[in-house]
């Protein structure tokens, strides 16, 4: 292997040579070229050869081939291309063969291949290079339609194109990539043939490919892909009879969907005249569209439908319509899937806010609007969450809207309201009757909200109903780490605190929380020794060793001694 890797080595010699000569590098750069040269060639030799090899050897010349460019460009330099730049890229292409005879059945390696022989203008093998590909990987459909591109669009040879996809074809009769790019084909030859004659005899053999299609795929998405390659070589026989067929399956709701994009378009199919409102206010465009989603929701009521309908107006451009025209549209779209109820949760949001931002609506039409939507979706945060905000003035109403979700919400949805809730209320005789919902509340969710409450008791009813709500708080669990310090706030707020409490709260904390929390024990010291009881700092500092887990003691221990050096 050592033999050959060296040989490799000295084949190399005159091109580094002429890299040096007219200094395109210099000697410590050639040397570091031909230290990773031979590195990679040992890789590449070895018994037990790795794709990832390949993969380097490969990037890293592409990329010293890109580095010469850029010299060559800053430098003016214009010599010695073929003994430099043609011998890389003729090494590369060694080193890809070698790549495809060792992993022949990975089919990414041939378009790499294929790729890097366009860019070198090594177009003379990419032919070979394809047809190699097909012996091996012809069951896989895109070798086929790879092998078609190549002949068309690069030789501009659609015969042998068309040769490659018919026999693709016959081997895979429901590759549907397969048939749209032999319909294509079909259409390039029609538009360029000379006679009339010739042009209506290969229109009639691209209406052969796209109906075998039809047989061979059923999902409607191929007669679309169909229908917009016909648009785009806008021949109108062939265009009617593909659209007829795309209304034929008008019992698939994407059908609808499809006609309605393309009537945007200006693309008209006239059996949905039949449909059409007479409005003069908007163009024909607009209004066939508007037209088509309507009655396709009528026969197929469907959220995500209705969805589409309002995403497709929004997407509108100028063309078609002024921006007050849209926003008239999509209000009318919006409401008309508000009163059939085919609004989903995103939808009601999204209207909300934007019904909010015309404000053009009056209170009593938005509950009813908000009611009707929560009878559909009981469980949408954001539809209570309007509806909180909606009461905000009055705070009973809002307690009475929190009850009713709390008979359908749960969870994080639940408490999000709660939160909401909380934040809202100034009233202390609504608070009052809200904290006693809270107390017969048994989601534990909700009473992750103990610090919270704890903190608006204080505001409301002062320092003795805190003390109070903290006692009973600590007595049932759930407990939270913030209850406690929440609390400690409070008694050291006060003008003279009263140390005995404060310590108190310690005591709970660290007997509730000191097993998995370094900080409760940290806070308790330094509580003692800023409020002069530094006697009681080695005792606690004993308790926390004994009660932390195993695993914490040393973090404990650590930040201690950072503590005493600063």
């Amino acid at each position: 292997m050592a033999e050959l890797v060296n040989q490799r080595i000295e084949g190399m010699i005159n091109e580094m040579e002429q890299m040096r000569r007219i200094e395109l590098f210099d000697d410590e750069e050639i040397r570091d070229i031909s230290r990773k040269r031979k590195e990679f060639e040992y890789r590449i030799q070895r018994r037990v050869k790795e794709k990832d090899d390949f993969v380097k050897y490969i990037t890293y010349e592409l990329t010293l081939l890109e580095d010469i460019s850029l010299r060559r460009r800053q430098t003016k330099l214009v010599d010695k291309r073929k003994e430099i730049e043609y011998a890389i890229a003729k090494r590369v292409n060694k080193v890809f063969k070698q790549f495809i005879m060792r992993f022949q059945n990975d089919v990414e390696i041939y378009f790499e291949y294929i790729k890097f022989c366009r860019s070198v203008g090594f177009d003379y093998a990419v032919s070979a290079i394809i047809g190699q590909m097909l012996q091996i990987h012809g069951d896989k459909p895109k070798t086929w339609q790879l092998a078609s591109i190549w002949e068309s669009k690069e030789k501009k040879n659609l015969d042998t194109a068309r040769s490659f996809l018919l026999k693709g074809i016959h081997r895979h009769p429901q590759a549907e990539v397969l048939y749209l790019e032999l319909f294509e084909i079909e259409l390039k030859i029609a538009n360029s043939a000379e006679n009339k004659e010739e042009k209506e005899k290969f229109l009639k053999r691209a209406e052969v490919v796209w109906r075998n299609g039809m047989k061979n795929i059923l999902d409607s998405s191929f007669l679309f892909k169909v229908c917009d390659l016909s648009l785009k070589y806008n021949n109108d026989e062939l265009i009617k009879s593909i659209q007829e067929e795309v209304w034929n399956r008008k019992e698939d709701k994407n059908v609808w969907v499809y006609i309605a994009s393309k009537e945007l378009e200006g693309y008209h199919w006239s059996e949905i005249e039949q449909f059409v409102e007479d409005d003069n206010h908007y163009s024909n465009e607009l209004r066939y569209c508007i037209a088509v989603y309507e009655e396709a929701l009528q026969q197929f009521p469907d959220e995500k439908l209705c969805t589409k309908y309002i995403h497709q107006l929004l997407g509108l451009n100028d063309s078609i319509c002024t921006d007050t025209q849209k926003i008239n549209v999509v209000k009318h779209a919006w409401t008309y899937g508000h009163e059939n109820g085919l609004l989903s949760n995103d939808m009601y949001t999204f209207g909300i806010s934007f019904l909010k931002l015309e404000d053009e609506i009056s209170k009593d039409d938005f509950i009813e609007i908000l009611d009707t939507a929560l009878v559909k979706i009981p469980k949408s945060k954001e539809l209570w969450e309007e509806k909180l905000l909606l009461n905000k003035s009055n705070e009973s109403k809002m307690l009475s809207i929190l009850q009713d979700a709390c008979k359908t919400m749960k969870g994080d949805d639940l408490l999000h309201l709660w939160n909401f809730m909380l934040e809202n209320i100034e009233s202390t005789v609504v608070f009052k009757n809200v904290y006693k919902k809270f107390q017969s509340c048994e989601s534990i969710v909700v009473l992750s909200l103990k610090p919270k409450f704890l903190q608006k008791i204080y505001e409301h009813n002062g320092l003795k109903s805190a003390r109070d709500a903290y006692e009973d708080f600590i007595k049932t669990p759930p407990t939270q780490l913030q209850l406690h310090k929440i609390m400690v706030d409070i008694e050291m707020s006060q003008d003279k605190p009263n140390l005995k409490s404060a310590r108190k709260c310690y005591e709970c904390q660290v007997q509730q929380h000191g097993k998995d929390s370094v900080q409760t024990w940290l806070d308790y010291m330094e509580f003692e020794s800023q409020n002069g009881n530094a006697q009681a700092v080695p005792q606690i500092h004993r308790r926390a060793i004994a009660t932390l887990k195993t695993d914490l003691v040393d973090e404990f221990i650590k930040i201690q001694a950072l503590t005493k050096l600063k």
